[in-house]
C-alpha cells in the first residue's frame, strides 16, 4: 500500500497534476466527491493509472 503522505507530496510537485473532478468537466457539483476537490493526491489525478503514472514512478524515491 502506498503512503498517503507520499501521494500528496508527489502530486503537489507534479507539473501534470489534473484532478479527476476537473477532467470530468462537472466542476463543483453533487457528481464529484468533495474529497477530490480539496485534496491534491496522485490517486485523485487522471494520470494515476493505478500507480503506473510515470511521474509518480520516477519521483516517489525523492519523497
Amino acid at each position: 500500500m502506498i503512503n498517503q503522505q507520499l501521494l500528496q507530496k508527489v502530486a503537489q510537485n507534479c507539473p501534470e497534476y489534473d484532478p479527476i473532478a476537473n477532467a470530468q468537466g462537472y466542476g463543483i457539483s453533487w457528481l464529484n466527491n468533495p474529497e477530490s476537490l480539496d485534496k491534491i493526491e496522485c490517486d485523485l489525478c487522471v494520470n494515476w493509472q493505478e500507480g503506473a503514472c510515470h511521474i509518480f514512478q520516477d519521483h516517489k524515491e525523492k519523497y
